[in-house]
């Protein structure tokens, strides 16, 4: 029987995925939360103990402390086992030692505590109990599949699972090949390779990384490289495939700003690094990893998003959020800001961004401007919908006349369904969906932003202005996607559930304005203007 430490468990509670527990000392202890390291102990010792991760201190004392696991992101950064894990300390010395983790008497009550994450036809359960043999707390996990959803195999399906192993298979064994024969080549220089699956052309993060590495001269020696697709759902030339496994084969740095399925099943390479520079700024909406359990979330054991050596976050705020996102450890996600908002925050560049936003909305000249930008709801490009019923034109243009204002409605690139909009509303309420624009510059001339769930949130709270949330679905979408922290706690605005409360807000003026400038300040990007120069010299450069 294992000694126990002077800690013991007092609270607990999930958070996504994360399990979160209070911990303090017992009474008489010697010892400080501060000794040794906090793990999730395999009982037989074969697998690498997880380490836990600081959660939140609300005692300034260190009598109290607050830890964080994340039980998908064990060895290899896969789900834990199923067994019976062990909270346990272990004291540093000339031999480790380990100590048990015991549960305070008084909540002892709640215990078994169990959490059942459903993925595919799959269930992974997590039951906290204290042992039955011994005085420690232990995570029991188990997984099985769950029957009544288990689809017969099929000729059909067993051929088109067959298949889609074949092609892993042998894009893995061309890929390791191809990089195995060109060592035996010479080299000019360092290869860096820009690429999307999910646009036609350099943009976004990419293109500013891209077009700062040219200014500063680093096209030589360096070689920069790209290679696009328009949509995941168009498939590639056959010259087009080859000239992909070459550049990724030869790649030192790949950098990619999304999803990129093309790069998920490539083999580890020491010395290659695999960049993520996520195209959103922030971390609102729940993403990825994230989402295990909820519907269309993703299988815990896919290894999608983990091969990266590195992943930019906005801010160190947002470090653990994006690390969870992309099955990550957190020491991978680095906060150098987003390149995009080096952009945006660009004085020298504003006033030629509203110039544009200005001659692609005519109508938005000497009034005040209200951005409609709501995001989608579905799960996915295919899926996705937006009910522009919702939306009542009638009152919409009458706020707009007493107002002298100009309402854009800018709905989501995945949505299809548009406002109908009647010919004479056109001067004042502007669709502004489809407009060769870019919907930063829309914000760079908006007076006030309507949203629900939409990253633009932090882009425009940095420029100081009011804001509110069309919510109504809110219970729904928590349900369904959730957020990362407290929906009602984090927007920096009122929440309106109805659009008939929009209206009546905007008439009184009524946007909690005040919640802006803690936002801003909360999430303001890393490096503030640097954050293009901090990942080139960062994680590009270095060799």
């Amino acid at each position: 029987m294992p000694e126990l430490c002077g800690v013991e468990v007092v609270g607990l509670h999930w958070e996504r995925i994360q399990l979160v527990l209070r911990l303090r000392l017992t009474l008489g202890s010697s010892m400080t939360l501060q000794d040794g390291e906090l793990f999730l102990r395999h009982p037989a010792g074969r697998r690498e103990p997880l380490a836990a991760q600081p959660a939140r201190s609300d005692d300034p004392t260190g009598v109290e402390r607050w830890v964080r696991f994340n039980v998908f992101a064990g060895t290899g950064q896969m789900p834990l086992e199923p067994a019976g894990w062990k909270l346990s300390i272990r004291r540093e010395g000339h031999q480790p030692e380990w100590c048990g983790v015991a549960a305070a008497l008084e909540f002892m009550p709640p215990i078994p505590a169990a959490r059942d994450f459903l993925f595919s036809d799959e269930m992974y359960r997590v039951n906290v109990r204290p042992a039955s043999t011994e005085p420690t707390l232990t995570f029991g996990i188990s997984t099985w599949r769950r029957s009544t959803r288990h689809r017969p195999a099929t000729p059909l399906r067993t051929v088109g699972s067959w298949w889609r192993r074949s092609r892993r298979t042998a894009w893995r064994r061309l890929f390791q090949a191809l990089v195995t024969t060109l060592r035996l080549f010479p080299r000019r220089g360092r290869l860096v390779v820009f690429t999307s699956d999910s646009r036609e052309a350099l943009g976004g993060n990419l293109k500013l990384v891209h077009d700062r590495m040219t200014e500063r001269g680093l096209g030589h020696p360096l070689r920069l490289r790209t290679i696009f697709k328009a949509s995941i759902r168009v498939r590639r030339t056959i010259g087009d495939r080859m000239r992909l496994v070459w550049l990724l084969a030869r790649a030192d740095v790949i950098l990619v700003d999304g999803y990129q399925p093309a790069i998920y099943n490539l083999p580890r390479r020491r010395e290659q690094r695999i960049i993520q520079l996520w195209h959103a700024w922030g971390a609102f909406k729940t993403v990825g990893y994230s989402r295990i359990g909820k519907p269309g979330g993703p299988s815990p054991y896919s290894r999608v998003h983990k091969n990266y050596s590195y992943a930019t976050a906005s801010s160190t705020h947002e470090v653990p959020f994006y690390a969870e996102a992309f099955g990550l450890p957190e020491e991978r996600v680095v906060p150098t800001g987003a390149p995009s908002m080096d952009d945006f925050l660009d004085q020298s560049l504003q006033a030629t961004r509203r110039q544009r936003a200005y001659e692609a909305v005519p109508a938005a000249r000497d009034r005040t401007v209200i951005l409609l930008a709501p995001t989608f709801r579905g799960g996915g490009a295919r899926r996705a919908h937006y009910p522009v019923d919702l939306i009542d034109v009638d009152a919409a243009y009458a706020l707009c006349e007493h107002r002298n204002a100009t309402l854009l409605i800018r709905m989501h690139p995945f949505v299809r369904d548009r406002v109908e909009i009647p010919p004479e509303y056109r001067d004042r309420l502007v669709d502004a969906s489809d407009l060769p624009v870019e919907t930063n510059d829309l914000l760079l001339i908006t007076d006030l932003l309507v949203t629900d769930y939409s990253s633009l949130v932090f882009e425009y709270s940095t420029l100081g202005r009011p804001m509110l949330f069309f919510a109504y679905d809110l219970e729904e979408y928590v349900a369904t996607r959730d957020f990362y922290e407290p929906y009602e706690a984090f927007v920096p605005g009122r929440i309106v559930r109805t659009f008939e409360e929009l209206i009546d807000a905007i008439s009184r003026e009524d946007y909690q304005v005040e919640k802006v400038a803690h936002f801003a300040a909360r999430h303001m990007p890393a490096g503030e203007g640097s954050a293009t120069d901090r990942i080139i010299d960062e994680l590009i450069l270095p060799s």
